[in-house]
């Protein structure tokens, strides 16, 4: 994902900085060098916000959805 995309996403989204600070966590300096473009924007990080885009979800679902992630897995029988 190219800066400019990143700011597109950011954009359609209508994520700020402090949003991307809580899904990613990320400090502001960080979005602000992907914004630029002097910081390549993870591929892990892009793949999110292609992911929210186009199937329209918000940060707050978004952060419901990635605070499941850190719990452990069920082992399997």
């Amino acid at each position: 994902m190219k800066a400019l995309e990143y700011r597109a996403a950011l954009a359609v989204l209508g994520l700020t900085t402090a949003g991307v600070e809580t899904l990613f966590g990320v400090d502001q300096i960080t979005s602000r060098r992907w914004a630029s473009g002097e910081q390549d924007v993870p591929r892990a990080v892009a793949l999110c916000l292609l992911l929210m885009a186009s199937h329209n979800t918000s940060l707050a679902q978004a952060q419901i959805l990635a605070d499941g992630v850190d719990a452990p897995l069920a082992k399997s029988a």
